[in-house]
């Protein structure tokens, strides 16, 4: 394998172990803004950016100064959902959710870049050889658990945290009427679009 420069762009799998990256904002909303035609806001005191559907139901915010660490939360009124994602979360895997709600809401203008996969969420663990156990999935490495709670507000939660490694700890959530299509992209392996990236595996 050769060596990486500093500005190389690659993609990361399995995608649990990418991190949170440096370009945050460009991966995870640039797509809404500039293929789909959402509306932002930027509080440029605060930080905090907000990007909306054009029919006013999604909502996709970024806040560094959320307190209890929830960086980034997709919130969906009438039904209500949310999925909150923290800090170090992959920014791989919080793009491909980002890059899902347009279809969500029936814009399939980039369907041919943008697939989404209907691979229920369970099999595409097992597909990745993740060992089940009750309700609880755990990846080959031991290092990521998705744990699924039928009963609770919200049953669908990821954690990530490699034992000693510094600032690895990350949580993904999602709420009970999230869709599918917006759950399945963290588990998903990331695809190859990008001919100017490389592959960690």
């Amino acid at each position: 394998m050769r060596p990486f420069a500093p500005q190389d762009r690659v993609l990361v799998s399995p995608r649990y172990l990418a991190g949170a990256g440096i370009d945050r904002l460009a991966d995870a909303i640039g797509p809404l803004i500039h293929l789909f035609g959402w509306s932002s806001e930027h509080d440029r005191a605060s930080g905090r950016i907000s990007v909306h559907s054009p029919d006013g139901s999604l909502f996709v915010n970024f806040n560094s100064r959320h307190t209890r660490g929830h960086w980034w939360s997709v919130a969906h009124h009438e039904p209500y959902w949310e999925a909150r994602f923290t800090r170090q979360t992959p920014i791989e895997a919080i793009a491909a959710v980002t890059q899902a709600l347009p279809q969500l809401l029936g814009d399939d203008r980039h369907i041919g870049r943008i697939p989404l996969t209907t691979t229920p969420l369970a099999q595409i663990a097992e597909l990745n050889h993740w060992h089940r156990e009750d309700d609880t999935f755990t990846s080959p490495d031991g290092h990521c658990h998705l744990q699924h709670t039928p009963t609770e507000d919200t049953p669908w939660r990821f954690r990530h945290h490699v034992y000693d490694g510094f600032d690895t700890h990350w949580d993904a959530s999602f709420t009970q009427d999230t869709p599918r299509a917006a759950r399945r992209p963290v588990l998903h392996p990331p695809r190859d679009d990008h001919p100017g990236r490389a592959h960690l595996p």
